[in-house]
Order: C-alpha cells, then sequence, then structure tokens
C-alpha cells in the first residue's frame, strides 16, 4: 500500500512539473521556441517522445529547436550563415577541473613518468574539436599557431605587489646571461622565470634542450626528432643575486644539463644526476684507451707506458682483474724503449679489451657494474677512452669516437711525474656547474670583482639489468679576480684567473630514440656559454635548434647596423678599394689597438671558435699595470703580464708601457698612443677571422698564429689629426707604426722561418672642400695612402706602396622649389628632393719596393659616374631612387688594360 501511494504521488508530481514547465514550443504546432543556452540539461526539457530533432545549429553557442521542420523560409526572419561554433577557440580546464577559459593553446610542456614517449612539447597544437565532421568540412581541425603568429615566438606573464615582481616568459630567443663561466646565451629556447625583490633578485631557467620547440628537423641529417619522446635532455638553471650591504654584491649560480629517461620513475634517484638513454643502457661489448703525445709539435717527450691492467667488478660486487683472470687487451703502436711503451709526436699506443668474450666462472659482460683501467704513465701523456657504444652514429657505418679522460700537466720529460692513473669508464649523463661571483662597484677608491666556478661531469656505467648504475664524476675549476684602486691621479690594476684545461659548459644531446651523436658535421651538444665575439646577439658557431652567423666580424661593426664597417655597401668590393667610396674608408692596418695575446690581431677584432668566457681555457696567470694621470689629457701606464698553460706546454711573460695624449686645439683635435713591450711568447692562438677579397665573395679565414713574439721587442706608435680650415675645408690625417724586432737566434728565426724586424709603416693623408655654388656645390678631394708592409713569416712578400687618389664632385639640385627643409646659404649643403650628381675619380699606385698580396705592379684608374637621386614620400615610406651610369677604366704596367660600364637603378624605401 505504501508503495503504491509513492508511486500515484511521483506521476503527479512529475505531471505538474511536465504542465508548469511546458515550452511555448510546446503549446501550438510549428510556433519558434525561445533561444536558449548551449550546452545544457534541465528536467523541464526531459519529455518521453520518440520523434528526433534535427536542426541547423546557425549561431555559435545557440540553436533553434521547431516542433518540426519541413521547409525553409527567410521571409521574415534573416538568413545567417554557418559559423564555426568555436570561433573563439577551444574551452580549456586545469588539472583540478577549473576552467580556465576559451582561447587558443599556445604553450604545453608536459613530462609524464613512467611512460613512453611522456616528454611532449607543443608550440603549434592540432585543434580538438568536439565536432570532427565539422572541423573537416570547414577546415576549423587545423591548428592556430598562437604563439608564432599572435606573439612572435614570445609570451610574458608576470604580476607585482609593492617592491617585489615576477615575470614569467616562454620564448625561442630570450637574452639570458647569468655569468660568464657559468650561463650566457643571446638566444636563449625555453622557460625563464626571473623575480625581485627591494634588495635580491633570482632567475630560474627550465628548457628541453634536445628538443626546445616540439617537433624539428634533425641537425645530424639521419632522420628528425619527433614532437614526443622518450629520452631527453633537459637543462635546468638558477641565479641569485643577493645585496651584502649598500656597497657589494654576491651571486649564486647553479647550473644543470642531464639526460631524461621518461620510461624511469620520476623518484628514481636524482633526476639532475641524470640516466642513460635507451640506446646508452646496453651491455659493454669493446672498450678501448689510446695514449697520444700530449704536446706532438715537439716530437719527443711523448706518452710512456710503464704497466696496465683492467680492473672489473660484478654485480655482486666481486673485484676482477684481467692479469688475474686472463683478460689481456690486444696492443697497437706504440715503440718499445727499454722494456717500456713510449708514444712521441704522432704515434699512439692503442689498448683493446674485448669483453663480450668475457667468461670467467660465469660472469660476462652483462653481469659487469663497472669497468676502470690502471695504467702506469710518466711524461707528456694524453688518455683517451672510446668503446662500442661511442660513436658518431648508428649501424655499421657508425665510427668509434675516443673522448680525453686525463692529460698530464705541463710538458715533463724526464718521467718525474710518473703516477698511476685510473681511468673508469661511462657514458655521459649530466653536465653541472656550481658559481659564486661578487661585485663590489667602488669602496673608497677601491672596486672588486671575480667569480669561482666548479664543472662536475657525470658518467655512468651501463648495464641494462640494473635499476641504478655506478656514477663516475670528474670536475674541474675555474675563477679569476679582478681589483682596481684609485688615488688620486694614480690608478692600479690587477687580475689573476686560472681555468682548467677540462672546464666545460657544453653537453651532448640525445634524440628521442636516446642516440648521442658524439661527431657529426653540426655538433650535437647544447653550449652553456655561446660563442658571440662580434656581440650581434647571434652565435658563430652552428648548434641544433638555434640560429648561428655564417661570418663574423668583431670590432668592424661600430656603428651597430650588423653590416662590416669596411663593406657598408655589401657588394664584392671593400669601401677601401672602391671607387669615391675609398676616401672616407680606411683599411684594417691602419686602425690601433692592444694585442694582449701575442699574435698579430688587435684583440677587439679578434674571432675564434671557443666559449666566450672571460679568461682561456687552459690558463693561468696573472695581468697587473700602474697608471699615472699627468694631466688631464695625458696617461702613462706600466703594466707586467705573466701566464702559462696548465695542462698544456707554453707560457707568456711581458712588460709593457702604455702612454696616451688626446689634445684639443679649437676645430682641431691630437690624438697620440705608444705601447712598447718586451714579450716570450709561445702559447699559440688561432683565430677564424673575416677576409673579403676584390671581387669575390667574403669567407671566413683560418688563421693560425704563427708565434711571431718568442722573443721580441714590440712597437706600436699611433697618431691621428684631424682639423676644420674654416668653412667646408677639413683634413685628416693618421699615422701608424707597428715594428717587432726578434731576439733569437738565427738558426731558430730560419727554423720558424721568420725575419728577423718586421712590421707596418702607414701614412694616410685626406682633405675635402665643399664649396657652394649657387644652389650647386662642388666638392675637391683628396687622399694619399703609403704603406710599407714587412710581415714576419718569409712566406709572405714585403712591399712599399704609394696610392695618390684625387675626386671632383659636383652636386646640382633640379626643380629646386621643391625643398625638404629650408636653405641656408653659406652654412651648409641642402639636401633638395631632386639631384644631379657628377663624379670623377683619379688615382694611381706606385709599388716602390717588392710586390703587394693583392696586386704585383703600377697601375692607374679613372672612374666617372653620372646619377639622378631623388627623395620623395610615398604610402607612409620615404622612396630613395637612384640612377645611372658608371664607367671605370684600368691602366696596367704590364698587364692588359681593362674597361667596366656599369648601369645601375636601385629603390629604397625607408621610414625617414
Amino acid at each position: 500500500m505504501m508503495a503504491r501511494l509513492w508511486f500515484w504521488l511521483l506521476l503527479v508530481l512529475g505531471a505538474w512539473a511536465s504542465a508548469g514547465a511546458q515550452s511555448p514550443s510546446r503549446g501550438a504546432l510549428g510556433a519558434l521556441g525561445a533561444e536558449r543556452s548551449y550546452p545544457s540539461f534541465e528536467l523541464e526539457y526531459v519529455e518521453p517522445q520518440v520523434h528526433k530533432w534535427y536542426a541547423p545549429r546557425h549561431l555559435q553557442e545557440t540553436y533553434w529547436q521547431p516542433w518540426y521542420q519541413s521547409a525553409s523560409n527567410y521571409a521574415r526572419y534573416p538568413y545567417t550563415r554557418y559559423v564555426d561554433r568555436l570561433l573563439e577557440g577551444d574551452d580549456f580546464y586545469d588539472l583540478l577541473g577549473s576552467q580556465v577559459g576559451r582561447g587558443w593553446q599556445v604553450y604545453s610542456w608536459t613530462q609524464e613518468q613512467p611512460q613512453a614517449q611522456g616528454s611532449q612539447i607543443n608550440k603549434q597544437p592540432t585543434r580538438q574539436v568536439r565536432n570532427s565532421s565539422e572541423a573537416l568540412a570547414f577546415g576549423t581541425n587545423r591548428g592556430t599557431n598562437a604563439y608564432g603568429g599572435f606573439f612572435n615566438r614570445l609570451v610574458i606573464a608576470g604580476d607585482e605587489r609593492g617592491q617585489t615582481a615576477y615575470r614569467l616568459m616562454v620564448g625561442d630567443q630570450i637574452d639570458t646571461r647569468f655569468t660568464p663561466l657559468t650561463f650566457s646565451k643571446p638566444r636563449y629556447n625555453g622557460l625563464r622565470l626571473d623575480l625581485a625583490g627591494a634588495r635580491h633578485s633570482a632567475t630560474l631557467l627550465l628548457s628541453r634542450v634536445s628538443d626546445p620547440n616540439g617537433s624539428a628537423a634533425d641537425a645530424t641529417g639521419t632522420g628528425s626528432f619527433s614532437r614526443n619522446g622518450t629520452n631527453a635532455t633537459h637543462m635546468l638553471g638558477g641565479h641569485a643575486d643577493l645585496a651584502l650591504g649598500d656597497l657589494a654584491r654576491l651571486g649564486l649560480s647553479y647550473v644543470n644539463v642531464h639526460n631524461a629517461h621518461t620510461q624511469l620513475e620520476l623518484n628514481n634517484g636524482n633526476p639532475l644526476n641524470g640516466t642513460l638513454t635507451i640506446a646508452q643502457n646496453q651491455s659493454l661489448r669493446s672498450l678501448w684507451v689510446r695514449l697520444r703525445d700530449d704536446s706532438p709539435g715537439d716530437l719527443g717527450g711523448g706518452a710512456v707506458l710503464l704497466a696496465h691492467d683492467i680492473v672489473l667488478v660484478d654485480t655482486s660486487g666481486r673485484e676482477l682483474r684481467g692479469s688475474e683472470i686472463g683478460l689481456l687487451p690486444q696492443i697497437e703502436g706504440g715503440a718499445n724503449r727499454g722494456g717500456v711503451l713510449v708514444a712521441d709526436g704522432s704515434e699512439y699506443i692503442l689498448l683493446a679489451y674485448d669483453l663480450a668474450g668475457l667468461d670467467y666462472e660465469g660472469v660476462h659482460s652483462a653481469d659487469l657494474q663497472s669497468a676502470r683501467v690502471e695504467l702506469n704513465l710518466a711524461n707528456d701523456y694524453r688518455v683517451e677512452v672510446a668503446s662500442n657504444l661511442q660513436a658518431d652514429g648508428v649501424g655499421s657505418a657508425a665510427n668509434t669516437v675516443f673522448l680525453t679522460s686525463a692529460r698530464a700537466e705541463g710538458n715533463v720529460r724526464d718521467r718525474s711525474n710518473t703516477r698511476l692513473v685510473g681511468v673508469g669508464y661511462g657514458l655521459p649523463v649530466a653536465n653541472e656547474i656550481y658559481g659564486v661571483d661578487w661585485n663590489m662597484p667602488d669602496w673608497r677608491g677601491l672596486s672588486l670583482a671575480g667569480e669561482v666556478a666548479l664543472n662536475r661531469r657525470l658518467r655512468r656505467y651501463p648495464n641494462p639489468a640494473l635499476d641504478k648504475h655506478q656514477q663516475l664524476v670528474e670536475t674541474a675549476g675555474a675563477l679569476y679576480g679582478q681589483l682596481a684602486y684609485q688615488r688620486w691621479s694614480w690608478q692600479l690594476f690587477a687580475e689573476a684567473f686560472s681555468l682548467d684545461d677540462d672546464y666545460g659548459t657544453s653537453y651532448w644531446l640525445t634524440d628521442p630514440g636516446g642516440t648521442i651523436f658524439y661527431r657529426a658535421a653540426i655538433p650535437q651538444v647544447y653550449e652553456l656559454v655561446d660563442d658571440d665575439d662580434d656581440f650581434n646577439g647571434v652565435p658563430e658557431w652552428p648548434r641544433p635548434f638555434q640560429p648561428n652567423a655564417q661570418r663574423a666580424w668583431p670590432g668592424y661593426d661600430e656603428n651597430g647596423d650588423f653590416i662590416n664597417d669596411q663593406n657598408q655597401n655589401f657588394n664584392l668590393v671593400p669601401d677601401y678599394a672602391e671607387p669615391f667610396l675609398r676616401y672616407l674608408s680606411d683599411r684594417p692596418e691602419f686602425l690601433f689597438g692592444l694585442d694582449m695575446n701575442h699574435n698579430g690581431t688587435v684583440d677587439r677584432f679578434e674571432n675564434d671558435l671557443e666559449p666566450d668566457y672571460p679568461y682561456k681555457r687552459d690558463h693561468r696567470g696573472f695581468n697587473a699595470y700602474l697608471k699615472g694621470l699627468l694631466g688631464p689629457d695625458a696617461g702613462l701606464t706600466v703594466g707586467r703580464q705573466d701566464m702559462r698553460l696548465i695542462a698544456g706546454d707554453g707560457r707568456t711573460e711581458s712588460w709593457y708601457l702604455l702612454a696616451s695624449w688626446v689634445r684639443t686645439f679649437g676645430d682641431a683635435r691630437l690624438r697620440l698612443f705608444e705601447h712598447a713591450a718586451l714579450v716570450r711568447d709561445d702559447i699559440a692562438d688561432d683565430l677564424l677571422q673575416w677576409f673579403q677579397p676584390v671581387d669575390a665573395q667574403g669567407r671566413m679565414l683560418e688563421m693560425p698564429d704563427a708565434l711571431p713574439a718568442q722573443d721580441t721587442w714590440k712597437n706600436v706608435f699611433y697618431a691621428d689629426w684631424d682639423q676644420h680650415l674654416g668653412p667646408g675645408i677639413r683634413m685628416q690625417h693618421r699615422f701608424k707604426w707597428e715594428a717587432w724586432r726578434q731576439r733569437d737566434s738565427d738558426a731558430s728565426l730560419a727554423r720558424r722561418e721568420g725575419r728577423r724586424e718586421s712590421g707596418f709603416l702607414g701614412l694616410i693623408n685626406r682633405a675635402q672642400w665643399s664649396v657652394p655654388v649657387g644652389l650647386a656645390t662642388l666638392q675637391p678631394r683628396f687622399k694619399s695612402e703609403f704603406r710599407h708592409e714587412r710581415p714576419f713569416s718569409v712566406r709572405r712578400p714585403a712591399s712599399t706602396s704609394l696610392e695618390e687618389t684625387a675626386i671632383l664632385l659636383w652636386t646640382q639640385p633640379l626643380m629646386a622649389e621643391t625643398v625638404g627643409v629650408a636653405y641656408f646659404p653659406r652654412y651648409g649643403r641642402q639636401r633638395f628632393n631632386t639631384e644631379l650628381q657628377l663624379g670623377l675619380e683619379f688615382s694611381r699606385l706606385w709599388l716602390l719596393e717588392g710586390r703587394r698580396e693583392d696586386i704585383g705592379e703600377n697601375f692607374s684608374r679613372w672612374t666617372t659616374i653620372i646619377q639622378l637621386s631623388n627623395r620623395v614620400a610615398y604610402e607612409g615610406y620615404q622612396l630613395a631612387t637612384r640612377t645611372g651610369l658608371r664607367l671605370s677604366a684600368w691602366n696596367f704596367s704590364r698587364r692588359r688594360d681593362q674597361r667596366t660600364n656599369t648601369f645601375f637603378l636601385t629603390i629604397i624605401a625607408g621610414l625617414r
């Protein structure tokens, strides 16, 4: 009875609710119902009907629900287009289930462990629509590149309150620098979080450096990286800047690059210590140890091998020696001298261990947890290690790659450094750097700055049967300190530094399958400190997933336009050799600067392929000088330089003097510089410099250091004089004298193929006069260039030459009533909208002695040009049009004359 009562009560309540919530569309047949938001589910819309409803959804987020649909009529109701319901993007929810909002996914990085292909980065997602048939029909299934299209690959979020603020950035090319020894990248790709308080600040970095873009071509050319990967290389870095009172600051840095394996548990040890990748974690079959002469150039005193043995440890902890179990290496190379093996010069000693054939009391290679080779070595040795898992690729075409494991300090030749060297084998899994830096700008005239960094390289021995692998740690250090003290007119400066030869801020990258390419056309490494010698924000060396510059010219872009100052129009002719442009452009040999590494190239013009550390690796030493101000315009500096190689063989010692005087006389300025030094330098500083030949493409040219200052007097004197002689008349003079005199014996010079005296002597005189002739301007110009060159190497020719150039320019305004600004006669040249220019240049070169590398005979040349120029505003831009004709003729003393004709028409659009 009670059950029936409840049944009838629920039936009556249901009927009443249905009647009370009756939709208007149910009251009259064929009447359109009210619109409602979609999606929605309410009890009043639940009715027991079998009829299915189909109607077009015209508008975003709304739809009509008529009683029936038999035809469409738009006489009273406007027609609406079919539009994408997700025109404003998709709905997104966080991991807590809260709705984030509607929009487009910009960036996503997820790391799921343990799971295959658990590392995912997505910067251009495929759209996840609710209705796949609609998406395919209207083409809305394609992802929206919000990261690159909306925000140009840089997204910034942040907040602040009071004196506390933070910024979170995700970008492909973020200029990020900690310290010169820990992290410095002009194009960092990843996440960056900056925090700042009233006195302290901090930065946190995180990036999947093996593929930061989610999907990119493999730089090795062996395939392509996928968006998802099981193996990856991660980078984590942090820097804190702490205020020590009001006078000094202390910086703390930590940077780590390591292998990540998503099939392992996240709590499987310290993830910053790295893990073996899938391709790395295989049983070792072969192990090679190679010994070489660390200074092969001296052809003696190389590596001496007195004894050797291999020590193996199985998974039970038992230690096995190769000499006791019969595991002996196959020895190749070396010379037997007095019962020991010696490798001098280009010779080598190779020890090859066949671990695949190991079978001792049931112990095989798969049962080992570590392997260490013990070597009794002497003299100047270098130890390199390789295995079958350490190659430049995969498959039968892969080549074994040897990596340096140990080096002797200095260049010992008498076996006084005999020692037992243990070489434990492991594959790289991580690289990390700890750094501390300090800076005190000024305290009563005293300034201090410096940095200490510790580099730890982590390796593990591979064995797929083990969950935890033996870890090997190699350490290297770097430090430097600078001190400056100023008191009245005296200034003292001192710097000391020491960087180990194996200090490194690079680490190998892994592909998603776990393969590491230890050698490739483009090195598969991630650089924590990039090589950007010309400070243009683009590294010089090619590395995966980052742009690189094909050319670099440090010091030759003083106007900051990213174009070589010696070739501003960026053609095949340097400006100092091009007609009319040569007047204002001088050859690099005439530029002044200091050469503190004594390789013959001014330091500010040097380019190499090394990380931009403040000092070079494998160098230890100091530099100090005392400077006195001799009045407001003059100064005198006396200094001492002393540094040596730590593991290599070489030393640099120098006493030097620097004097300067800069004085202004009315409209004239005089500058004098004198640099003299007594140098002993046998440390090679090779360079890679930009070379621009005439009528040919410029290229990077290797310049090995010929060591021209092994025992040398150096002297460089430079002077320039710039003066204005009345309105429109300007004269400039530049003089440079550089002399190197060798102090060693004739036999040593002959062996080095060097000259006793070498150097450069150059003088430039130029003058111009701007003469107003009505609205026109006449400009006579004259330039004289004298050069005496005597290179150190006898293989390069010595020469003395004189080149005289005369130029005459005529500028005639056309349609002079249309000008850009007012014209003031006698107060400077006016730029009119339309001008006709005529130019005539005549030059002659005399080879007074010898021959130059670029030319070997006398010649004369004349060039004439007619040019029509126009400047006009066009659609918001300033158009500059140039058209004309240039005729040139060369007359040589021994060769056939040459003539060239050039017609040109150029249009340039600018903003001003």
